[in-house]
């Protein structure tokens, strides 16, 4: 009886062994798991920040390179304007009196064109990002109208 109660006691102790230390193997691996996840997680955070930077930056750079060629869009109508005026002024100096009526109204719609082109301009400094797209589109419109407006 004695053998017996030993070899019991000895597979209790055994089995209490395997038992306890694959318990501590299991909390290991899902600890290690665990900071992995983790460790994957910030990456995957910081690479997505960093896409998102650069995504942000290039938007930049494509709305100052569209605020840059619309400058230039303006200024251009701008100098085709204050040339139609001048012309505008030369033909009222050797216009009769019904004639220069009709070259004053056409200078002063210039003029109001003009001023509309330059007030877009101001305007293109304080636009959002998010209204661009609209903004640039209503104004190159405008562009579009004086120059269709300036070929009569």
């Amino acid at each position: 009886m004695k053998k017996i109660t030993y070899l019991v006691a000895s597979l209790l102790m055994v089995g209490t062994l395997t038992f306890t230390s694959c318990s501590e193997k299991t909390k290991e691996s899902a600890n290690e798991t665990a900071e992995e996840a983790k460790n994957d997680m910030d990456e995957n955070v910081a690479d997505a920040k960093e896409d998102i930077k650069e995504a942000g930056n290039e938007f930049e750079d494509k709305v100052k390179a569209d605020k840059d060629a619309l400058k230039a869009d303006i200024d251009d109508a701008v100098k085709n304007i204050d040339k139609k005026i001048e012309e505008a002024d030369a033909k009222m100096d050797k216009a009769t009196e019904k004639e220069k009526a009709k070259w004053q109204e056409r200078k002063k719609e210039l003029n109001e064109e003009k001023e509309d082109l330059q007030a877009s301009w101001k305007d293109v400094q304080s636009e959002t990002a998010d209204k661009w797209d609209t903004f640039k589109a209503n104004t190159k419109n405008k562009i579009d109208k004086v120059k269709a407006d300036l070929k009569d």
